[in-house]
């Protein structure tokens, strides 16, 4: 069996390479950081102008009608670079249910959304409730809509998005629905919190908002599966990025070891520092690996939540031993906010406990196994 990219993969990923290594230096990083946005604009059009934007959306809405995998393989090479852009919570989270389950009037966002004009985010995560249960409260208006009443956390680059998809259960019952709200739409407040990796993201209030039933994504009775169908393209989509963040920390990090020097020898050659290094790569691999048949399976339209949930493990756990390991080997400099290694741990930090830890894909891996 022949394992290796396709050409239009190797493509992909080769013009994702080429546009954000051009652009991301730690110069320009750092300015992006103390502008207003915290957002790179320029390079979110750039990437338009590639149709990088449009890779699982259909042709017929200006995109290149490719796969779930595609994306994966280039939001790897993305995650290399570390870049501030939205590039899950809009082309994952956002688009993907809206290509699945919208309407065609719904599908018109999307082609927005390929041309760079329109940035979508995601609200699911919740202080009290996890996003798998949302406890956010959709009322019903009787006319189709819902009049939306709750607090989201960490939604990301709220602040440059359009509009945002909010999960929210049904006043009175068990159903969720998915709707979409404008982010500035009446009834909603947006606070910016602290995050680990310097990336904007919002506690977003939502007083009494109303939604017409066009702003609805499927219905209250396949709104479970929607979000669902979110989570586990947004996980996996998220251990593909960390993933590049997690290769690229470890090529850093090894070339330090051949450049730093003591006792008059590379540290590189020292058992303890070789031994790091290799766990390392392990765990890189371990990552890569479980993404890659997760993204498969799901791109192949087969609902896998255990495959899900192993791939999300090895992005905390094996992420967390990776990132400790680069900054240790590093010394002193591994903090230093003038290099680039600590940016990298930042990120698989962020990602660690962004929608479940390693413990809480342990507890859904063995709710699984008990039934």
């Amino acid at each position: 069996m022949d394992f290796s990219l396709s050409e239009t993969q190797t493509e992909l990923v080769g013009l994702t390479r080429q546009i954000l290594g051009d652009r991301m230096t730690l110069t320009h990083l750092k300015e992006v950081e103390r502008s207003e946005e915290g957002f790179d604009r320029a390079t979110w059009l750039e990437l338009a102008k590639a149709n990088l934007l449009g890779i699982v959306v259909p042709e017929e809405l200006g995109g290149l009608g490719l796969g779930f995998l595609d994306l994966c393989l280039v939001l790897r090479e993305a995650g290399r670079h570390v870049p501030p852009l939205p590039l899950v919570p809009c082309l994952v989270s956002g688009v993907m249910p809206w290509v699945k389950y919208g309407t065609p009037a719904q599908l018109e966002t999307v082609r927005s959304v390929v041309s760079g004009e329109f940035i979508t985010t995601v609200a699911l995560a919740e202080h009290r409730g996890t996003a798998q249960e949302p406890q956010a409260q959709a009322t019903p208006d009787g006319n189709g809509g819902y009049t939306i009443t709750g607090v989201k956390t960490t939604v990301p680059f709220a602040d440059v998005a359009s509009g945002m998809l909010v999960s929210a259960r049904v006043a009175g019952s068990d159903d969720i629905v998915i709707v979409a709200v404008p982010t500035d739409a009446a009834g909603v407040t947006s606070v910016r919190q602290v995050g680990q990796n310097y990336e904007h993201i919002f506690e977003v209030t939502l007083d009494s908002v109303a939604v017409g039933s066009e702003s609805v994504l499927g219905s209250r009775d396949n709104g479970r599966e929607i979000l669902d169908f979110m989570l586990s393209r947004t996980m996996v989509a998220m251990t593909a990025l960390i993933g590049g963040v997690c290769d690229q920390a470890v090529r850093i990090t090894a070339q330090y070891t051949i450049d730093r020097k003591q006792f008059d020898r590379q540290i590189g050659t020292f058992q303890a520092v070789s031994q790091r290094m290799a766990d390392a790569y392990i765990n890189c691999q371990a990552i890569e690996l479980t993404m890659l048949q997760a993204a498969t399976h799901l791109d192949e339209g087969r609902e896998v939540p255990d495959e899900v949930a192993t791939a999300k493990w090895w992005a905390c756990e094996g992420g967390n031993q990776i990132g400790h390991a680069c900054l240790h080997i590093h010394g002193g400099i591994g903090i230093d906010l003038d290099y680039a290694i600590h940016r990298y741990f930042l990120w698989i930090k962020q990602a660690e406990f962004t929608f479940g830890s390693a413990t809480q894909q342990l507890l859904r891996l063995g709710a699984m196994l008990a039934d």
